[in-house]
Parts: C-alpha cells; sequence; structure tokens
C-alpha cells in the first residue's frame, strides 16, 4: 500500500478542512441540549458525576428501591457500576471539570469534530487532499454520525480515538529517520485505540486493524518495532482496565456485563435475520449513495483485500450476532457499526477516484464529481436534520422540565416519577429519586418477570430479586400502607415527597393516597418550543399553510404529599376527585367548550355507563341462574339424602318387628253348615 506523506503545499485544503469543522461544530451545538438524554447515557453520565463528586465510580443507594439506572449493575459488597467500561466515565469527568457541571455532554460534540479532522487525516495516506476532503465532508454528512453528535454518548470519541490512532500508526508507517520516533508515534496509536475498549468493549477488534498493517505493510526491520510500540501503548489502558475490574468485580477478566445475561447474547443465528437490517440501512443511513462506489473493486491485491477485510468483517459479524437490532433508519442499530464509517467511505473514494481517472476529459470528470457530491451532500443535510431535530425536541422538553424542577422542589426532597424523568434528574444528583412503578403491584411483577424471563434483560437479575423480596408478594393494600409508611418516615426526616407525572399518573397518585394524606397541587409543567430549530423538516404537507414557530408542550404535573390526615376519608369522597379529574379532561379535549364536542363526549359516558349496566346485568343474571342452580341441586340433594334415611329406616323395621299370622274371623252360622 502506498502511503503519502502531508505536504506543506496544500494549504488551501486545510483551510477549507477548517471552515468545514467550523461550520459543522456551528451545526451541532444548535441541536446540542445540555441534558443525560437517555438510559444508557445515564450509566456514563451520571457515573462522570459521581466521580466529579465523590472520586468514585460506584454508587450506594439510601436503600433497595431507591431509583438508580437500568444500565447499572450492583457486586457482591452492594456496590453499583455502569456495566460500561469507566474510560468513558472518566473523560466526561475531566470535562466536567474543565468545563462545569454538564461539560461532559459535549464529549459526544467535539467527538465528532475531533473524527472529522482525523479522518482527513487518515485519508491523506490514501488520497489526495482534495479527495480527502471530499471524503472527510461525506463523514460530516452522516446521518447517524451527525445524531450521534448530539445524542451524548460513547460512539464519536471512541471514533475520534480510533482515527487519530490510525493516523498516529500511519505515521509511523511512513520512512522515519529514527527508531526511537517511529517507537514512540506508534505507542501513541496503540494507546489511542486501546482507550476505545476502555468506552465500548466491543471495540476491542479495532487494536486488529493497525496490527494487521504492520504484518501487511511494513518491512521485516520495521514490522517489530511497530508492534512493539502497538503494545506498549495498548498496555496502559488495557492495564488500567484491567485493574479497575479487578477492584470492582473481583477479576481483570470480569466486566459489568459478567453481571448480566448481555455477553450471551450474541448468537450466530441471528445473523441471516440481521442481515436484511444492516446492509440497507447502513447505506441508507450511515454513508449514502456514495457508499455504493465501495462495492467497486479496482486491482485489488490480496495484501489490500485481507487488510479492508480485518478492519470490516469482525466488527460487522459481530453485530450481526447480537440479539439488539432495532428498525427504523436511525441511530438503533446503526451505531454499532461506525468504526465502519472511515473504511467504507475511503474504499468509496478510492473507486470513485479511479472511476474519473477512466473518464474521457476532465470537464466530464468535474462534472462526475460535483453530481455525486450534490447527490451526497442534499442526503446527508437533510437526513441530519430529520435525526437532531428529532434529538434535539425530545431533550430540550427534558431540559424545561428540569428548569421547572429546580425551582419548584427544594434539594433534598423525595420524587417519584418514571424513569424517563429520573434518568435526567439522576444527573443533579440533588434529591432522592424512587421509580413510580413501585406504586403498581402490576408494574412491579411486570419489572421482575421481564428482567427474570429474558436472556439479555434490560435489569440486572439480581436487582430483579431484590425488588422481588423486597414487594414482589405485595397486594395492592399492603403496597400502598408500605408506601404510606415509607412517605411518613421520610416526611419525619425533613425529606418532603413529591409526585412528577403526566395527568393520568398524576390523577392515579392522587386516588391512591388523598383519603390519607394532604395533596398539594403545585400545578402544571408547561411551555413552549420552538418549532424548527436549523431547518424547517417536520412541516405541514401543504405548502399553503404557514410554518408553525413555536409548539405547546404539556410535560407533567407536580403533586406535593402533604401531612398525614387526623382522620382517614371516607371512600364516599373519591367521587369528588373523579369528578375533578373528569372536568379537567373535558376541559382539555374541548378547550373551547365547543357544545358539539361535549356533547358527544358525554354521549361516549352514557354509551360506557349503557354497557356498563348490561354487563352488570348480564353478570347479576348469571350470577342469579347459578344460585339457582345450585340451590336446586341441594334440594336435589336433600330429597336424595332424606329418601336414603326413610329406606334405611323402613328396612331396619322391617327386619325388629315379628311376623304374626291374622287371627282366623268366626264365620257365619250359615257358612259353618
Amino acid at each position: 500500500m502506498a502511503l503519502k506523506r502531508l505536504g506543506s503545499s496544500e494549504t488551501l485544503p486545510l483551510i477549507l478542512l477548517g471552515g468545514l469543522l467550523i461550520f459543522y461544530a456551528w451545526s451541532l451545538l444548535h441541536y446540542l441540549v445540555p441534558v443525560t438524554g437517555g438510559t444508557d447515557q445515564n450509566g456514563y453520565h451520571v457515573c462522570a458525576r459521581t466521580f466529579n463528586l465523590e472520586g468514585r465510580f460506584y454508587r450506594k443507594p439510601i436503600d433497595k428501591l431507591e431509583f438508580i439506572g437500568s444500565m447499572w449493575v450492583v457486586n457482591d459488597r452492594g456496590e453499583y457500576y455502569p456495566k460500561y467500561p469507566p474510560l468513558y466515565p472518566l473523560l466526561a469527568a475531566g470535562m466536567n471539570a474543565l468545563l462545569g457541571p454538564g461539560g461532559g455532554f459535549y464529549a459526544t460534540l467535539w467527538g465528532a469534530v475531533l473524527a472529522a479532522a482525523g479522518f482527513f487525516a487518515l485519508a491523506r495516506f490514501f488520497l489526495g487532499p482534495w479527495y480527502a476532503l471530499f471524503a472527510t465532508a461525506a463523514a460530516i454528512c452522516s446521518p447517524v454520525l451527525s445524531a450521534l453528535a448530539v445524542t451524548k454518548n460513547s460512539h464519536t470519541p471512541s471514533l475520534a480515538l480510533f482515527v487519530w490512532g490510525m493516523a498516529a500508526f500511519f505515521t509511523a508507517l511512513t520512512p522515519q529517520k529514527r527508531a526511537w520516533l517511529r517507537f514512540l508515534t506508534a505507542a501513541i496509536a496503540g494507546f489511542l485505540i486501546a482507550y476505545c475498549t476502555g468506552i465500548r468493549y466491543t471495540d476491542f477488534l479495532l487494536i486488529l486493524v493497525p496490527t494487521a498493517a504492520a504484518l501487511l505493510f511494513a518491512r521485516k526491520t520495521k514490522r517489530w518495532i511497530l508492534l512493539a510500540g502497538l503494545a506498549a501503548g495498548a498496555a496502559i489502558p488495557f492495564g488500567a482496565m484491567a485493574l479497575f475490574h479487578w477492584h470492582a468485580y473481583g477479576a481483570p477478566w470480569r466486566s459489568g456485563y459478567s453481571l448480566t445475561d448481555e455477553s450471551s447474547a450474541f448468537v450466530p443465528s441471528f445473523i441471516l435475520s440481521n442481515l436484511r437490517i444492516y446492509v440497507p440501512e447502513f447505506f441508507l443511513s450511515v454513508v449514502g449513495p456514495l457508499g455504493a462506489f465501495a462495492l467497486l473493486f479496482f486491482r485489488f491485491q490480496w495484501r489490500r483485500l485481507l487488510f479492508w477485510l480485518v478492519w470490516i468483517v469482525p466488527t460487522f459479524v459481530l453485530y450481526l450476532m447480537y440479539y439488539w437490532a432495532p428498525e427504523g433508519g436511525g441511530t438503533g442499530a446503526m451505531r454499532f457499526l461506525v468504526p465502519l464509517i472511515p473504511a467504507v467511505l475511503l474504499l468509496a473514494l478510492l473507486s470513485l477516484r479511479q472511476v474519473v481517472r477512466r473518464l474521457p476529459g476532465r470537464r466530464l470528470a468535474a462534472l462526475t464529481l460535483l453530481a455525486v457530491a450534490a447527490v451526497q451532500f442534499t442526503w446527508g443535510i437533510v437526513g441530519s436534520a430529520k435525526l437532531c431535530e428529532k434529538k434535539a425536541v425530545a431533550d430540550f422538553q427534558h431540559l424545561v422540565r428540569l428548569e421547572v424542577l429546580r425551582n419548584r422542589i427544594p434539594k433534598g426532597a423525595v420524587i417519584i416519577a418514571n424513569a424517563g424523568i429520573l434518568n435526567e434528574l439522576d444527573f443533579e444528583r440533588r434529591w432522592q429519586l424512587y421509580p413510580s412503578y413501585l406504586l403498581n403491584v402490576r408494574q412491579i411483577q411486570n419489572t421482575i418477570s421481564r428482567s427474570l424471563d429474558a436472556q439479555a434483560a434490560g435489569l440486572q437479575k439480581a436487582r430483579a430479586l431484590d425488588l422481588r423480596d423486597e414487594l414482589g408478594g405485595l397486594s395492592y393494600g399492603k403496597l400502598y400502607e408500605k408506601l404510606r409508611n415509607f412517605f411518613e418516615e421520610k416526611q419525619k426526616s425533613g425529606h418532603p415527597v413529591y409526585f412528577v407525572g403526566r395527568t393520568w399518573e398524576a390523577n392515579s397518585f392522587r386516588r391512591a393516597f388523598h383519603r390519607h394524606f394532604e395533596l398539594e397541587e403545585l400545578g402544571l409543567i408547561t411551555g413552549e418550543r420552538p418549532a424548527r430549530i436549523l431547518v424547517p423538516i417536520q412541516r405541514s404537507a401543504t405548502r399553503f399553510l404557514p410554518d408553525k414557530t413555536t409548539v405547546p408542550m404539556q410535560l407533567g404535573e407536580i403533586v406535593k404529599v402533604g401531612a398525614k390526615r387526623k382522620k382517614i376519608l371516607p371512600l364516599s369522597d373519591s367521587e369528588r376527585v373523579l369528578q375533578q379529574e373528569r372536568r379537567e379532561i373535558m376541559e382539555r379535549l374541548a378547550p373551547d367548550n365547543d357544545a358539539e364536542i361535549r356533547r358527544d363526549l358525554e354521549r361516549l359516558e352514557a354509551i360506557r355507563d349503557e354497557v356498563q349496566s348490561l354487563r352488570r346485568s348480564a353478570a347479576e343474571a348469571r350470577r342469579r341462574a347459578e344460585l339457582r342452580r345450585k340451590a336446586a341441586e341441594k334440594r336435589k340433594a336433600e330429597e336424595k339424602r332424606k329418601a336414603a334415611e326413610k329406606r334405611k329406616a323402613g328396612g331396619k323395621n322391617a327386619v325388629q318387628k315379628p311376623v304374626t299370622a291374622a287371627p282366623a274371623k268366626s264365620r257365619p252360622a250359615s257358612e259353618k253348615r
């Protein structure tokens, strides 16, 4: 493989690269909202926040019911660790220390920008500066990569470390005057690429890529220096991870996944079913039309072919065997294939260059490049805007809710809410959080069964067993009694109790506890969000309607649990709560007091009542028929019993009474004669 060194006369491509990176960062900053953003992100960023505040990677809950995200696992000492590697939380913690709390949320954004810059440096070893710039622009336009840049998880930081590690390795592979400099550059490459494994465990396969390049392309005199440098650099993050695993899980080879069944979720039987998802979505959502050129092969030598196969096949096949492969053209499954983006785009640009060189005339070649660029960039910009707008809208709603709760709920209070809300509140580390499924017996049982019955569960089985032992066998009455005592204990210890949820969840909470506690309504969490941030993607189908500038939001209600009532309210008081809930629903469904809508809604209620009445009448008729049947059976049984007793009594009398002949009657004298 012919490697090219960076020249000093390539100023214009570098200037354009700088402008492209600035535009990329500016665009992503408009879409990134500084909140946690999800369940997986909770494992990364709450761990980083814990490290900033307490200097450790693990947590210990107040009790067995306190909320800790689903991506955390507990060891034998009762310490909760994220099941993910520790080096990404360490990276985010460093950014928190530099930029303040929440600075780690920007790690994915800068990871994407640095990955794009590193891709240019890497592509220069395979292509000319202009084609390398083209490849970098194509990577920036990848919708999945842009969406991951604002999603605040682990993929773009890992990609940035990998491409810069590969650029460092190919620098070591080019002619060097001093052996120690070659060794040092290879060691830097090994450190950066091995650090990827500390971000995502499956990225341990990436160390095979520079190893294969050293074995296939380096001369014997240089090969061992490169391999030794790679090993020396990789030993640092690998050694740090081994020590961490030893301390957290008891052995260097044990990880957080060893406490779950996640490792057993890679099954070869999934390959064919996942293949139909990965191949089309990779070209539709990740690399776009340009990726088709990667399927053209020009003058492939066996060494080059083997190098590209080592880069692409292990990661691709590994995730083809993975049980988690959601469809939909988003980041769901395609995020796993991020390390393949540089390889596929490099192959595509190498093939495109060969196609352009075979065209007759420079004008036709230039038009071909412009056409390919126009199609690729249109696809990329539109797709990126769609995914980024969707993610920004969801995160903006979390941000509004978080700001409201900061202002209305004091530090140290107890908050009960669903897991989606608690994943965001957990980063604050200022409240005691409890999941709302603890209020519902059926949801508790569903959580336990989903975790214990599935091979790869969302919740660690040990945690599900603790939940089962704590609450699994309780009825609704016993559960509410336990929760009422729990609320009283928290209030006595100086921790007021709040419930946060959607309107129907708040109403359910009121019905469960309003008879025993004074409940204070703190109002709705409402507001408006921008209808678009940069590009109006989700506009009306008709072009005659004007675009909306804002969209109203209703994000839930806040209910405070007050003092315990001196006297429990009678059951009839529940009617008032239900009528209030009915009025609220009516006002929400017919805000303009439309008589026709209200009449239809009331008719629906009447139909429901009539149906329930008919069902009750039918059930009552069935009950009465059953009672009559049982009474008839009872009468028949009683008659049979009496008849049997009578027959038995008659038989005894027949045995005990002697049989005597009847006295002869005297006949008249006339008969005698």
